[in-house]
């Protein structure tokens, strides 16, 4: 067995939340660099399965960290929602998200970390997390780490969580993504540069959505093409949820070549996908959770913009504990409840419940009357001019003046 290595902090989890949580934290403590590690079971650059969509806020968190985006990428300018009571426009003028290869992002992210401080270990798995007042002890498939603190950043099944939290799955829904070879003259997604999402599948026993995002794979045009179950029905088992899935996917989008999905003669990927409930803990002694393994955004499962926050948020409360403020971490968790990230997350909690449930239609009616109603929701979703970080009181009043007076809705 190799020998015990130490560090000061120990990410577990080289994705946009572990890279985030360096990259902030580097940021804030150049000094802290040689003194970080990050554990990734794979290596840079690796294929995820993820729609890959920068909304604005993760854009800007971008900016923050004087990243450039330098990874093809193709901007959406127009948005459409398909439900059971008609169709909504989400445009709104601006670019409503860049969207990305996860494999060409997230090594992007580890080549600015690594260059700012950070060491990444590439092919090691973690098996196993103890801690006592010394510190945190992780055992992984290429020998034991002592650490100060550990961040879990490794995913909705993360190891991390399970040794350190619960293992609990009653907050995991659960994709299916598959990628399409179109001609971009004729694709309306390329043509008008347009994402779609398709509520309708509600209807056929989903609770979620469908979805088309334009992409670029190695510089051929696709269509990324999936669907997303927040509440996935046991009694229907893996096999019949997969089933309903993908012929939900292919009902969204008949116009598309999708027959062999259900023959598994086109390739297809499913993957969970933990979503945020407020009373779970992000902190238990030395150990802090961020991105996928706390839980992302339930109504969308959008999880990149969530990285990017937690790990802010983790980088300021590891900075303050190695600083000596013994409270710093119960602080991270009290932010990720309290602070900005967690009322939005609540309130996305509370839509996914309505717009999801048996009510759904008529939530879906509500949400079509007000044209600026719908702005300030995407804006707000984005986080466009900062208003998903608006106290309740405040983003009311700004709705109000937009609905009701006519008034500007940034």
């Amino acid at each position: 067995m190799d020998a015990l290595r130490k560090c000061d902090v120990l990410i577990a989890g080289a994705g946009p939340a572990g890279l985030a949580s360096a990259l902030y934290l580097l940021k804030r403590r150049p000094e802290f660099g040689g003194r970080i590690v990050a554990l990734d079971k794979a290596a840079h650059p690796r294929f995820k399965v993820c729609a890959g969509g920068l909304i604005p806020k993760t854009l800007r968190a971008l900016d923050e960290l004087g990243i450039r985006l330098d990874v093809p990428a193709v901007d959406i300018v127009k948005g459409e929602a398909r439900t059971e009571v008609g169709n909504v426009d989400l445009s709104r003028g601006d670019v409503l998200c860049r969207v990305i290869r996860r494999d060409q992002f997230d090594a992007m992210l580890a080549r600015h970390a690594r260059d700012a401080g950070l060491e990444i270990i590439a092919h090691c798995r973690v098996l196993d997390v103890a801690q006592n007042d010394g510190g945190v002890r992780v055992d992984t498939d290429r020998g034991p780490f002592k650490t100060h603190v550990l961040i879990g950043a490794d995913g909705s099944g993360s190891r991390v969580r399970r040794a350190a939290f619960d293992s609990a799955k009653d907050a995991v829904g659960r994709a299916l993504m598959v990628d399409v070879p179109v001609n971009p003259e004729l694709a309306r997604e390329f043509i008008e540069r347009r994402y779609v999402f398709d509520f309708r599948c509600i209807a056929g026993g989903i609770s979620g959505y469908c979805w088309s995002f334009p992409c670029l794979i190695e510089g051929w045009p696709h269509l990324n093409l999936g669907i997303y179950d927040q509440l996935p029905r046991e009694d229907r088992g893996s096999a019949g949820e997969q089933a309903l899935m993908l012929s939900q996917l292919h009902k969204a989008f008949p116009e598309l070549p999708l027959d062999g999905l259900e023959r598994r003669t086109m390739s297809w990927h499913a993957f969970p996908i933990r979503w945020f409930q407020r009373f779970d803990r992000y902190a238990s002694g030395r150990v802090l959770l961020a991105g996928d393994a706390a839980g992302v955004d339930p109504l969308m499962g959008e999880g990149i913009s969530c990285a990017f926050e937690h790990g802010k948020y983790a980088a300021a409360a590891v900075a303050g504990f190695l600083d000596g403020d013994v409270e710093a971490l119960t602080k991270y968790d009290d932010a990720l409840h309290r602070g900005s990230i967690g009322r939005k997350l609540a309130i996305l909690g509370f839509a996914a419940r309505n717009f999801y449930g048996r009510r759904h239609r008529a939530f879906f009616r509500v949400a079509s009357i007000s044209r600026r109603a719908q702005e300030i929701g995407v804006d707000w979703y984005n986080g466009a001019a900062h208003l998903d970080e608006l106290p309740p009181a405040a983003l009311v009043a700004r709705w109000a003046r937009a609905v009701l007076f006519g008034g500007s809705v940034r």
